[in-house]
């Protein structure tokens, strides 16, 4: 049957928690599936309904609960797979902060993982059986911290009927996790993304996307990243549409899974950073795309890095042959400090290249190319979103820019967090900004530099 709230998305959007949305859709769309798992090769390895994901979810808070208060932190350490959105979705049923985090390389020296518990001070630490004693036994010393205490939640599905299920009601401006930054040039920070900022994120992604319970996904994105967690998984829920999940190591080594996927699943969504749209240009062979239809891909998003003109060119030149649709292509823009998107486009709309300047862009001015020398196309990254706005400042003296300048990008609006966890410096500084000659409203800094032009595209 299909949910009221593709009729009336008000709905859905007046909800005042994930935990309510997920309660929701396994009373609505029980049987529906929510997640399918693919395998290396791209077979379906596992798959869970709507039902099942709240069920199993509460019967793994109900452990949790046993040996964490609400409010403590749980790093959730998974491959790409169905577990791990168990994990995240018990957490909130527990009241427990979830902190995603890539498992660290085994080799690796430098990693982030240190910085980041002693950052959140994690009591549980959530993963699969196989991680905690079989391929990955020196987990548990690589991630050595006073009082964690370890949890494998394979088992969880056999638990389910004999648990006594935990769903904790929560409230909007109760955290539901910690999404930690890149820490490529400082150390990570925690941003405190609140119930509240994720369903008011979802609801825009929703509407800049033209999503509804139709709208399939299919993402190779690992769960760690806000991009694989938010804009693929958790937007999917949102919906109720099926999300299927690739393993970004087999996309890597055969991007062809990812188009073929999207193809046999109908998806109408999918996307990545910019490298991985030339990847798919780059190692593919014409056998692996035989019998490959595109044209149910309606949002191919595209973001997390700098998007590239030819980039875009290329992709939808090579493969319009297998019915992609130039129009599909969605660059975006936005950082974890926003929940996730912060600009998108309209779905069908297409993107938008322009030719600036290099000189002028020099000069923080957007303005045409004089010769072809100085020719540099830039991709447009869409608007603002529904009950955000965007302002371009001057990072000096802080006053808000006119169109066709470039200075920072400055945002507000509700998906924007509240700040760091325990950085309450970092916090005032990025988060409480305010625009000289403009008092009461604060905005958020996000050191990224950028124009608007004169129709608000970004």
């Amino acid at each position: 049957m299909p949910d009221p709230a593709d009729r009336d998305p008000a709905l859905i959007a007046a909800l005042p928690s994930l935990t309510t949305l997920l309660r929701h859709r396994a009373a609505t769309q029980p049987d529906d599936r929510a997640y399918v798992a693919l395998s290396d090769r791209g077979g379906e390895g596992s798959a869970i309904t709507f039902a099942e994901l709240d069920r199993r979810a509460a019967a793994l808070a109900a452990r949790i609960a046993k040996g964490a208060e609400p409010g403590a932190r749980a790093l959730l350490l998974f491959p790409m797979g169905i577990d791990c959105l168990v994990a995240f979705s018990a957490c909130l049923y527990a009241g427990i902060i979830a902190v995603p985090m890539m498992v660290p390389r085994r080799q690796s020296t430098r990693d982030a993982s240190s910085s980041i518990l002693a950052d959140c001070e994690p009591r549980l630490a959530l993963t699969t059986q196989e991680l905690l004693s079989g391929m990955r036994g020196d987990l548990v010393g690589r991630l050595n911290y006073a009082g964690l205490e370890w949890l494998a939640v394979d088992d969880t599905a056999e638990r389910a009927a004999e648990a006594d299920p935990v769903r904790r009601e929560v409230r909007p401006e109760d955290i539901a996790f910690l999404q930690y930054t890149s820490g490529s040039t400082s150390a990570p920070k925690g941003v405190m993304v609140s119930h509240g900022n994720l369903l008011a994120n979802l609801e825009m992604i929703r509407i800049a996307c033209g999503n509804t319970s139709a709208s399939t996904y299919v993402s190779w994105v690992p769960l760690y990243h806000d991009m694989g967690l938010i804009l693929n998984a958790l937007q999917a829920l949102y919906i109720g549409a099926l999300c299927v999940l690739i393993p970004p190591l087999a996309f890597l080594q055969r991007p062809w899974l990812w188009l073929r996927a999207i193809s046999d699943y109908r998806a109408e969504v999918a996307g990545g950073p910019n490298f991985a749209f030339d990847l798919c240009v780059d190692r593919q062979r014409p056998e692996q795309l035989a019998g490959i239809d595109l044209s149910c891909w309606k949002v191919a998003f595209v973001g997390a890095e700098p998007v590239l003109a030819r980039t875009v060119e290329r992709f939808t030149a090579r493969f319009r042959p297998y019915g992609f649709a130039p129009q599909a292509m969605w660059p975006g823009y936005g950082m974890a400090e926003a929940t996730l998107l912060i600009s998108g486009g309209r779905r069908g709309k297409g993107p938008l290249i322009r030719s600036v300047s290099r000189a002028g862009l020099l000069r923080h001015a957007a303005v045409p190319p004089r010769e072809s020398a100085d020719d540099q196309p830039v991709v447009g990254c869409g608007r603002a979103l529904t009950g955000e706005e965007i302002a371009i400042v001057d990072p000096e003296s802080r006053e808000r820019l006119a169109g066709g300048r470039v200075g920072e990008i400055w945002v507000s609006g509700p998906n924007v967090a509240e700040g760091y966890w325990c950085n309450p410096d970092e916090t005032h500084a990025t988060f409480r900004a305010r625009i000289a000659g403009e008092e009461g409203r604060a905005w958020l800094r996000t050191g990224d530099l950028g124009f608007l032009d004169e129709s608000g595209e970004l």
